[in-house]
């Protein structure tokens, strides 16, 4: 059973956990759910771009199958399909802020989920997007600002790794005795 790594970060706290197929379909599809009007698309920092291909209505990730698949409707209203090998996934993220956008000064929380695979034969990665676009007046700036701080929190996390990956110097390998 392959994992891979999800990193977060919540108003400038980072965290990691370990993630597997069931775990990131949940996340995804309870985000459509909860923002049916979630617009995806890629975003490339080297290119500095942003390409939206549309409003995301499903998400699968399916270890079985090696595949994962993304039905979006575009705005001409045609249906369509991203599928990836699911063994290229490479790490997901999801980058949440207290955002002040209406003038009456509250607060607003807003999350962006991406999800990030590598092309082994190239080393190529491809970044998607998954954000909700009515909360804010401009979603695909935060889409971008959001990826800017989050793309590099947990990289250096491997879950792939068999045993501990905490050693505490004081306990001894995964804070057991000496």
């Amino acid at each position: 059973m392959k994992s891979f790594t999800h990193g977060m970060l919540f108003n400038f706290q980072e965290a990691a956990r370990e993630m597997f197929a069931r775990d990131i379909n949940r996340k995804v599809n309870d985000y459509l759910a909860a923002y049916p009007q979630s617009l995806f698309g890629t975003i490339d920092l080297d290119s500095e771009s942003i390409y939206v291909y549309g409003h995301l209505r499903q998400a699968s990730f399916d270890e079985e199958a090696d595949r994962c698949e993304f039905d979006y409707v575009a705005a001409e209203g045609e249906q369509g399909v991203e599928s990836c090998s699911y063994e290229e996934l490479l790490i997901t993220h999801e980058a949440g802020f207290d955002i002040i956008e209406e003038e009456d000064g509250s607060p607003l929380y807003y999350d962006v989920l991406y999800v990030t695979f590598m092309d082994d034969a190239t080393g190529k990665e491809t970044t998607y997007f998954i954000a909700d676009e009515k909360r804010v007046n401009q979603p695909l700036a935060y889409v971008g600002e959001y990826w800017r701080q989050v793309s590099e929190v947990a990289r250096d996390i491997d879950f792939q790794m068999s045993g501990c990956s905490k050693v505490d110097l004081g306990k001894g390998p995964c804070g057991g005795g000496k």
